[in-house]
């Protein structure tokens, strides 16, 4: 019975503090390994997942995965945590830290670990092809990770607390808001303030996080890859039911497609005739 601006800023004030994002981070790990590997969304899951601060060389983004390359000697995973500047306001410190809500954070991990990146880059480690271990599309990569948040929530990951619901439309609102403001950005419409202002109205992102998100833009213009990459997944994926009928499995179709490394989008339909 409330406003949806009212329900979400409710939501995105229940966080850890700076101290206490770690903690919540390695928890919300775990369990998001242990129902991937329960589900069998990824086959033959393993390796090791070490959450951590970010280096200053990964503060630009708050948080992202850093997994064992596929031809180094097998070593942990890493995923980044960036808190927020201990010299910052406190204002800009609690719109940071809100980034982390307990509505969001789950969502944000199974992106990043796994179903996601982490378990991605453990699949490639076990691919026979060298071509297929090494190029990397990075629609397909974004787009695999945020597909896993859609994948966990169907498959009744903390089924019994709509938060996390709630957490993976928000992500899916920054994701499609990244699309508009790399278009923006890069056809000259629209500015770093701009951006900013968009990422606060429609994704409900604000102060130096949503400074951050913009910023981006203007080094990775093809951050809207995530909502492409996710859109073509899901494509596929009826494709495959038509075609498997009663074969089809989500193990059997991911499998299928991750043998296929990061493939090109276009390149993905290859996986239907495994």
């Amino acid at each position: 019975g409330q406003p949806v601006a009212e329900v979400i800023a409710g939501l995105l004030r229940d966080h850890p503090d700076a101290e206490g994002v770690l903690a919540e981070a390695r928890a919300v790990t775990a369990e998001a390994i242990s129902f991937t590997a329960e589900h069998r969304i990824v086959p033959d899951l393993d390796g090791e997942c070490v959450v951590g601060p970010a280096p200053p060389s990964r503060r630009w983004a708050l948080a992202m995965m850093s997994w064992a390359a596929p031809f180094e000697p097998d070593a942990p995973s890493r995923y980044y945590i960036t808190p927020p500047e201990p010299t910052w306001p406190a204002d800009q410190q609690e719109d940071w830290l809100a980034v982390f809500s307990r509505t969001t954070l789950p969502a944000i991990t199974v992106h990043e670990v796994a179903p996601g990146h982490f378990a991605h880059g453990r699949r490639l480690r076990r691919l026979g092809s060298d071509v297929r271990r090494t190029l990397h599309s990075l629609s397909f990569v974004e787009g695999w990770a945020h597909y896993g948040e859609e994948v966990c929530l169907d498959e009744g990951f903390r089924a019994g607390d709509p938060r996390f619901a709630a957490g993976v439309a928000l992500e899916a609102l920054q994701r499609v808001t990244r699309l508009a403001v790399s278009i923006g950005t890069h056809a000259g419409t629209m500015t770093v303030e701009d951006g900013a202002a968009r990422f606060e109205t429609d994704a409900f992102c604000y102060g130096p996080a949503a400074r951050a998100e913009a910023a981006r833009a203007t080094f990775d213009p093809t951050y809207g890859r995530y909502t492409w990459g996710k859109l073509e997944i899901l494509r596929l994926r009826d494709q495959a039911r038509a075609a498997w009928g009663a074969g089809f499995t989500l193990s059997r179709f991911h499998d299928a497609l991750l043998r296929l490394g990061s493939p090109p989008l276009g390149l993905m339909p290859a996986a239907l005739d495994q």
